[in-house]
């Protein structure tokens, strides 16, 4: 039986991208329009206590999402992949959900003392993530903390 497996890291580092020829090189969807997070996850029993890097890029389509129901009240927001100590997904959001993304991380991102802290909730059969096997995101959350 899958349970949820929670992991927690700080984003580094955030890029926004506008850019058409980027997005056609790397054939992405036709707007150009990504926002990419990445950071560090440290000491993880999941991860099997290993320091692992990762990377979430979400794209903005022009049309609404749907996704997949996995029970009553739990929805499939993507999948989410470990290869090489790096964990990587690529998470398609309709215009509104991706604009009010991108304006919290943009303009929290810029302020002195605060850090963007994302939780991811993942859908596993095992305590220990294997390299190779993509899970399902079932739950994204992300928190802005000060400094104390």
């Amino acid at each position: 039986m899958k349970k949820i497996q929670n992991i927690k890291f700080s984003i580094n580092n955030w890029g926004h991208l506008y850019s058409l020829q980027q997005a056609i090189s790397h054939n992405k969807q036709l707007t150009g329009r990504k926002l990419s997070i990445t950071g560090r996850i440290p000491n993880s029993a999941f991860l099997n206590k290993i320091d692992t890097a990762i990377s979430i890029d979400f794209f903005q389509t022009d049309s609404p999402q749907s996704y997949t129901l996995i029970n009553p009240d739990t929805y499939e927001l993507g999948t989410i992949n470990l290869q090489n100590q790096q964990i990587t997904s690529c998470i398609m959001l309709d215009r509104n959900v991706f604009e009010e993304m991108r304006k919290n991380l943009m303009e929290y991102g810029d302020i002195e003392g605060i850090h963007i802290i994302v939780s991811l909730d993942l859908l596993s059969d095992e305590p220990i993530w294997e390299a190779g096997i993509a899970l399902q995101i079932v739950q994204l959350d992300y928190a802005m903390k000060g400094d104390a």
